[in-house]
């Protein structure tokens, strides 16, 4: 064949077809901000997505895709816009950084000292506790093995105030900031809201705890 044969010849072939990794690779970036760590697998692609030639969008029909999730494939045309091209259903695992126990721990012990950060699948996981979440004080809320993978269920954090104790209560209207001594009326940690009574203006509150036995005003009850 003459090269002007040959040249004639590759400018009539069809575009090359979207292959698996071009699928996967366009739902990876669709995912990217929302679960920078995912890895996603190919389960079944229409034969409109296997054909298409890429580049390659993937929408999503859930805003957090995780596990089995149906997707839209689209291509982009030459105007540079983008047409349904068909469906993919995919896989999509998810990873992140989490505390791992390395040890055995009892209901109502210390677990700082038997937590390690692993990278390990949460795909069916659910309130996952962020890598830097644990401290000191934080116990299990029962018996736990070794390799468990935390979540907020699994552990509380140490109390800002048990119920009865007294708690120091800064009440900001305006221009206008006093102090309350009050009483709370249930457990919270640092960052949780508890009911508090105080006994100089017969009025329950709700209580952003700050520190132990400290706390802010949020609402009159």
């Amino acid at each position: 064949m003459s090269r002007l044969g040959l040249l004639l010849a590759l400018l009539a072939a069809p575009a090359a077809s979207a292959t698996e990794a071009d699928v996967v690779a366009a739902a990876e970036a669709a995912v990217a901000g929302i679960w920078p760590d995912a890895e996603v697998r190919v389960v079944r692609l229409s034969g409109g997505a296997e054909t298409a030639p890429p580049p390659l969008r993937v929408r999503f029909r859930d805003e957090a895709p995780r596990g089995r999730v149906s997707a839209e494939v689209e291509a982009q045309t030459p105007d540079g816009t983008w047409a349904p091209a068909g469906w993919a259903y995919l896989d999509v695992a998810v990873f992140e950084t989490a505390p791992v126990l390395t040890a055995d721990v009892d209901r109502g012990a210390p677990v700082a000292a038997a937590v390690r950060l692993h990278r390990v699948e949460t795909t069916r996981l659910r309130d996952v506790l962020p890598a830097d979440a644990l401290g000191e004080g934080w116990t299990a809320t029962r018996s736990l093995r070794a390799g468990t993978v935390l979540t907020d269920r699994h552990v509380e954090a140490p109390a800002a105030a048990e119920t009865g104790d007294a708690l120091r209560v800064r009440y900001a209207r305006g221009a206008v900031t006093v102090v309350l001594a009050c009483e709370a009326r249930e457990r919270g940690a640092v960052g949780e809201a508890v009911r508090a009574v105080c006994a100089d203006t017969g009025a329950t509150y709700r209580v952003l705890l700050t520190a132990p036995g400290e706390g802010d005003w949020a609402a009159t009850l």
